[in-house]
């Protein structure tokens, strides 16, 4: 190959041999080298010289050095056909050379330690339904989790929520959270909150906890003491039901079929086309999984005769997967859920607390352990202690109640191939910083204009606040794309306009914080919202009711839009001049267009001349071409480097998404790289990142002696956030 090339007349060849380091101390007589040969030549033969190589099956890749200063240009990369616009050989080799600096971070600490289980749990033993193995902490995992579906432990000091003290002739009932006592036996409770972080095979746990129902023929013997309340009018079946997000749920069925023995667990599918509609065909042990959406389409609010078949039921077992997705209780797929009726509830999520510690109280809304099944108690109990300044007494009483409930360990449980987290500040060119100063001078103006309206006016005034917020974004965006970030037009206020440009500045001010419903101060926040894209959604769609939002950035959630419409309400935005108005989704990837119609701001001439790509891109192609070629990712665990191109305003976003590659069946070290433009507004995003951890960690810290930032100024701020 290399004499043919050398006998064409109009190619000309430059080589350049090196030998490979040596491993090991061994002499040897034969010595390899790498042999790197740039080939030169006309413009006119781009083409043809690409074919023949790739007949050969071999691509040609980017030069290393710059024997002689031509434009470069390569038939098998992205090229411009115009030779003009081909960036000159010195320049492209010299953009390459980029150094980075990174810097390790070395504090990790899990912001949910409060939650981790610190008692050595026995193994229960192996079910023999299932095929696979369990692990330890998996055996453990099912040994907590058999001991709270017995119910309240009475007799075990300082085990559980509830104790039984002998006053003589009538026992009577201390809560051991709140330290208070009652003459009443409080309501039975079965199941708890499994809160293992990221990896550690849950999914597995929890199908192996429904397959015990086989081998416990007694088992509702223990089930005294169950408050049924309404159940005694619906019938129960010894099946579990499985709620999911609507992606995982083909997920889900393939689990089930992998770890468990054929034939011992049926699984039905209650969404979309293939809804249950009778009873009789679930059996012991039998699993339905569906999604919080179809719980919610199911779900009547008001007491109707024609029950869903969800709804009909008590069943044996709930159990939700990525329980935080009703972590806001005032939305309907919440409501809904909480409405079923069983005799376990359990609710799985690697992250019970996100944003506020009200998500942890949704989940006990759901599971019900008396009393903080009621949000008001827990408010009462524990909320409110922080509130108030009594953050040692809230955090004591907060480690009681998830030591009953909740089962939490980190991935230090098991065995993991070593990770190193990296930040990797990349600066500005001079032209691309220049740009960037000019972005940020507009948005201060802009944010002046919307504070100083504000005041004036006493409200909210929309065109300014939306032209504000596209500054903010403008800035996050331009530190993406660099200088092939082009600003589009200010945002407009009447009707017509708002209408088509609602949906995307909901995106945008949702990301600042969850949206507050006008109607009924419950918050959406739609970065935990996915929507179910099958064909529920599909058949759904034409009657969903949308969120009402108002271009003086007032909003009103769709369950109030849905009440208030009933009544034939009004729905104003509350200010004397009525604002403009539009119909807009809660549900992300419902609108997946729309994003990318508002992201797609790269110009396709431009952006084939790869001198102008912006420095962050640079910097993470200088990084990962030190990744070995021809590594084919089957799953996230295949790959063993993950890089985050712009820090989220939730960090814990960030922890679980890079969680997927370092979790059990991961077999290689794993590197996590946070790029991040420096002196910019993505480091005011990480400021941000750091004070919701600190919110975490100054209300959820061991208090164990470890020192923390008990500044007055400190916890008026962390307690604002709540």
């Amino acid at each position: 190959m290399i004499q043919s090339l050398l006998e064409e007349p109009d190619l000309s060849l430059h080589a350049r041999c090196y030998p490979d380091q040596q491993s090991g101390t061994r002499k040897s007589i034969i010595q390899q080298c790498t042999l790197d040969i740039t080939v030169s030549g006309p413009f006119s033969q781009l083409d043809e010289v690409g074919t023949w190589f790739q007949d050969y099956e071999v691509y040609l890749q980017d030069p290393r050095h710059c024997h002689q200063n031509v434009r470069y240009c390569n038939p098998h990369r992205l090229s411009s056909s115009d030779l003009d616009s081909c960036p000159w050989l010195s320049d492209y080799v010299s953009s390459k050379q980029t150094v980075l600096e990174f810097q390790e971070i070395t504090d990790r600490r899990d912001v949910l330690d409060v939650f981790s289980t610190r008692k050595d749990l026995k193994e229960a033993d192996q079910p023999a339904a299932i095929l696979t193995t369990l692990k330890r902490h998996q055996k453990q995992a099912l040994s907590f989790m058999l001991e709270r579906e017995n119910g309240w432990n009475y007799r075990s000091e300082g085990s559980d929520i509830w104790e039984v003290l002998d006053s003589g002739r009538v026992p009577v009932f201390l809560n051991t959270v709140s330290n208070s006592c009652q003459p009443e036996e409080p309501p039975q409770f079965y199941g708890g909150i499994v809160a293992d972080t990221m990896g550690l095979g849950k999914t597995l746990t929890m199908i192996s906890l429904v397959t015990t129902d086989h081998e416990n023929d007694q088992q509702e013997d223990h089930l005294q003491g169950f408050d049924a309340g309404e159940s005694y009018r619906r019938l129960t079946t010894s099946a579990t039901l499985i709620i999911v997000p609507p992606p995982l749920l083909s997920t889900w069925e393939e689990q089930i079929k992998q770890h468990v023995k054929s034939g011992c667990i049926n699984i039905h599918i209650h969404h979309g086309k293939t809804r249950l509609e009778e009873y009789t065909t679930l059996k012991r042990g039998d699993i339905v999984l569906t999604t919080f959406h179809t719980v919610s389409a199911d779900w009547k609010p008001t007491n109707s005769s024609h029950e869903s078949f969800i709804f009909s039921l008590r069943w044996r077992r709930i159990i939700l997967d990525e329980a935080h997705f009703i972590k806001n209780g005032n939305t309907r797929i919440t409501k809904a859920v909480c409405a079923l009726d069983a005799i376990s509830r359990w609710a799985v999520t690697g992250t019970p607390i996100q944003n506020r510690l009200s998500d942890l109280a949704t989940l006990l809304q759901f599971i019900r352990p008396h009393p903080y099944g009621d949000p008001r108690c827990f408010e009462a109990d524990i909320s409110q202690l922080w509130k108030s300044g009594q953050s040692t007494k809230a955090v004591e009483r907060l480690k009681l109640l998830s030591a009953c409930l909740v089962l939490r360990r980190s991935q230090g449980t098991i065995e993991l191939p070593p990770r190193k987290d990296l930040l990797c500040p990349v600066d500005f060119t001079q032209k691309e910083r220049e740009a960037y100063e000019r972005l940020k001078e507009q948005a201060i103006i802009r944010i002046d204009e919307a504070l100083h309206e504000g005041h004036q006016q006493q409200r909210a005034h929309g065109s300014s606040h939306v032209n504000a917020l596209q500054q903010i974004e403008a800035l996050r965006l331009f530190s993406d794309l660099g200088l092939h970030y082009h600003s589009r037009p200010s945002a407009m206020v009447n009707s017509e306009e708002w209408q088509q440009q609602a949906q995307a500045v909901l995106y945008r001010q949702s990301e600042l914080g969850p949206m507050v419903c006008l109607q009924c101060s419950s918050a959406t926040d739609l970065t935990e919202i996915a929507s179910d894209g099958g064909p529920a959604s599909q058949m759904s769609k034409p009657q969903e009711c949308k969120a009402r939002f108002f271009s003086c950035l007032r909003f009103i959630c769709s369950d109030c839009v849905e009440t208030l419409g009933r009544s034939r309400r009004s729905l104003p935005c509350g200010h004397t001049k009525p604002c403009a108005f539009a119909s807009v989704s809660t549900s992300l990837t419902s609108e997946v267009d729309d994003i990318n119609v508002a992201h797609n701001t790269l110009e396709t001439s431009d952006h084939q001349n790869s001198t102008h790509v912006s420095s962050k891109v640079k910097a993470l192609v200088a990084d990962m071409q030190t990744v070995p070629a021809n590594v084919k990712c089957l799953t996230l665990t295949a790959a063993s480097r993950a890089y985050l191109l712009e820090p989220h305003w939730n960090p814990t976003l960030e922890d679980q998404a890079l969680a997927r590659v370092h979790r059990l069946g991961q077999e290689r070290p794993v590197t996590t790289i946070r790029l991040y433009m420096r002196n910019s507004f993505e480091e005011e995003v990480m400021k941000l990142q750091d004070s919701k951890r600190d919110l975490a960690g100054i209300l959820l810290s061991p208090h164990d002696g470890v020192e923390t930032d008990t500044s007055l100024g400190t916890l008026e701020r962390l307690r604002s956030l709540l």
